[in-house]
């Protein structure tokens, strides 16, 4: 059987268990940290606010609210969200309004993060909210890179939250993995600590570049090197579950309106 062939029963394998393993409910859920961001400029919020918006989940004062990420986490799965953010807006420490959209992985870091502060709860801040990231993803392999441009093309400084320097980058492969998911691209690359590449060729340019490194070779906390790219295909819940485990998501497998106090 030829390699590109193997290469794809692998893809469809892992996307297989992933769903099997999730609709059964035996996967853990791990939120992806996307940061700490900016809430809002002239009182226009960079994702929407879903409170007061009849959902089952956020039925109580976001200000009394006790465990605001995951209320936040079950009320965007339920509406097929897979980015979303909690902000305190100053109050109680541990309480949050729930901001989440379709759109959110396109706007979270519209106004940026200087000067965002957020608190250790993990519950944003007065003007500032902390970004979360529903996507599960799997780590595909490592692929060498070109002596000059990438295998994989570059969306470095396309969005806000993809500009500095990449190997500095927090949460480089969870802000990628979203980046890329909203521009309808499940396959997207690492390389040089933190660089991120995507296409909607991006799986069929890994299989034709799979056999120039061995898996897991030369690539780094998969994250790539200078000179290799971690590949990773990202997918989104079937539904939030609030159980906890050991396991990582990560696998391998070779407002509208706002309610003031």
């Amino acid at each position: 059987m030829a390699e590109k062939e193997i290469n794809m029963i692998q893809y469809m394998v892992a996307l297989i268990l992933f769903h099997i393993d999730t609709i059964m409910g035996t996967s853990s859920t791990e939120l992806k940290h996307l940061g700490c961001w900016i809430l809002e400029q002239d009182n226009v919020p960079a994702i929407p606010s879903l409170e007061d918006m009849g959902n089952e989940h956020l039925t109580d004062n976001y200000w009394e609210r006790s465990d605001p990420v995951t209320a936040c986490a079950k009320a965007a799965s339920s509406l097929g969200y897979n980015v979303f953010a909690v902000s305190n807006r100053g109050y109680r420490e541990g309480s949050g309004e729930c901001f989440a959209s379709c759109s959110a992985a396109k706007t979270f870091a519209n106004y940026g993060d200087r000067n965002a502060v957020c608190s250790r709860s993990g519950t944003g801040g007065w003007r500032s909210m902390n970004v979360y990231s529903l996507d599960v993803t799997i780590y595909l392999g490592c692929i060498k890179n070109k002596m000059s441009g990438y295998v994989i093309p570059d969306l470095e400084a396309t969005h806000n939250a993809l500009f500095g320097q990449p190997h500095r980058r927090k949460h480089s492969i969870e802000k990628c993995g979203a980046i890329a998911r909203s521009r309808g691209y499940n396959v997207f690359g690492i390389t040089k600590g933190g660089r991120c590449l995507a296409s909607g060729d991006a799986y069929k340019l890994f299989t034709e570049h799979s056999n120039l490194v061995g898996p897991g070779k030369d690539c780094l906390e998969e994250k790539g090197s200078e000179h290799s790219i971690s590949v990773h295909l990202t997918t989104g819940l079937v539904e939030y579950k609030t159980e906890t485990s050991s396991n990582s998501h990560r696998r391998n497998p070779n407002r509208a309106r706002r309610r003031d106090p």
